[in-house]
């Protein structure tokens, strides 16, 4: 373990001195190995025998300390109001992390909850887009299973220590995230005792972690609410699938989200893209770009459809409009076959006669 990481670990184990105190300090007294310094004999020598401590016990479950000044700290961690000195990781952390979405919802989910965290990590997988959740049952469960089978990174945050799995039912889950090349994240080191108030306090991380946060399935007491409320409070961008029965309590959590304006409706994995690339900083792509994105789809699918003698005419004038006379000289296509391959696809809507015989898209 590096000098600073084995300070910084040494740090938070001082009385009093939380992830937001030890921040403005670190920010005034600089090094963190010079902070460490400045506090007697005895409390070094405590601190820094209980970090080497902690750091065996990392090594020996497989898993390392990272700190806040490591290359492979979360970037979007550091952006919230108390970013943690250090965490502890197994596993490998996604390379896009910085563009990973949370989807989060109630343990008792049901079979359209389930299947709707389905559709989302389709599209996820789709734009290589980080999962992350806190690997509860339910929502959290079904949102891993599905990256997992679609092969997409994968990173569960967990309540407690790396020396254990709760639920146990997901111990097997937990190993087969590591095989799949996700990782699991804690805040607190091993054998740490675990209290009822660690499951709420995890959300800050998993929030911290994702550029956008997703509610799928809540009801309204449910503690995902939570998610959204330190998403708020963080700045980060809320959605909540719009609910298959309004009048189900199970969905009221939603309900809740999105008539109070705190989180915008997914009614579609398209438009939920598309918002995507326009709100949250991250994704963000100008409208352009989109168009572009967009076009490039259309012609791809296009050219699915059309037949192969067509293809090259196609594109040439996806490239520009142009004339019968001036594809035929690009193409050296003899006039009457040219007309014929032009009424083709005019025929089937994927290019349009102008005023002055000539063509472009449709």
């Amino acid at each position: 373990m590096k000098k600073r990481v084995h300070a910084l670990l040494s740090l938070t184990l001082i009385e009093g001195l939380g992830p937001v105190k030890l921040k403005r300090l670190l920010e005034k007294k600089g090094s963190p190995i010079t902070f460490l310094k400045s506090f007697n004999f005895s409390i070094r020598k405590e601190v820094t025998e209980g970090a080497n401590e902690i750091n065996e016990e990392v090594k020996a479950l497989g898993a390392r300390v990272v700190s806040y000044h490591c290359k492979e700290y979360p970037e979007n961690l550091k952006r919230i109001v108390d970013p943690l000195a250090v965490i502890f990781v197994k596993g490998k952390i996604p390379k896009r992390l910085k563009q990973s979405i949370s989807i989060v919802g109630t343990r008792k989910s049901c079979p359209e909850g389930r299947r709707l965290a389905e559709k989302a990590v389709e599209l996820m997988t789709q734009h290589k887009f980080p999962l992350v959740s806190g690997m509860a049952l339910g929502i959290d469960t079904a949102s891993h299973k599905a990256a997992l089978l679609s092969g997409l990174p994968t990173v569960a945050v967990l309540a407690h220590g790396l020396d254990r799995i709760h639920p146990k039912q997901n111990i097997n889950l937990s190993q087969r995230i590591l095989e799949y090349g996700g990782a699991l994240i804690s805040e607190h080191p091993p054998n740490t005792p675990v209290s009822k108030w660690m499951f709420a306090a995890r959300n800050r991380i998993l929030v911290g972690i994702s550029a956008a946060n997703v509610l799928d399935e809540s009801p309204e007491s449910g503690g995902s609410l939570i998610s959204i409320k330190i998403a708020l409070r963080e700045g980060r961008q809320t959605y909540a699938f719009t609910p298959p029965c309004s009048f189900n309590k199970r969905w009221d959590g939603n309900m809740f989200v999105i008539e109070e304006g705190r989180g915008i409706a997914i009614s579609n994995m398209a438009d939920w893209y598309r918002s995507l690339l326009r709100e949250v900083p991250d994704f963000r792509m100008s409208f352009k770009e989109v168009e572009l994105k967009v076009k490039e789809v259309r012609i791809s699918e296009a050219l699915k459809q059309i037949p192969e003698k067509c293809k090259l005419v196609y594109i040439e004038v996806r490239r520009e409009s142009q004339s019968p006379l001036e594809i035929s000289r690009v193409l050296r296509i003899e006039m009457r076959v040219l007309r014929t391959r032009l009424f083709i696809l005019e025929a089937m809507g994927f290019v349009k006669r102008l005023p002055g015989d000539s063509y472009s898209l449709s």
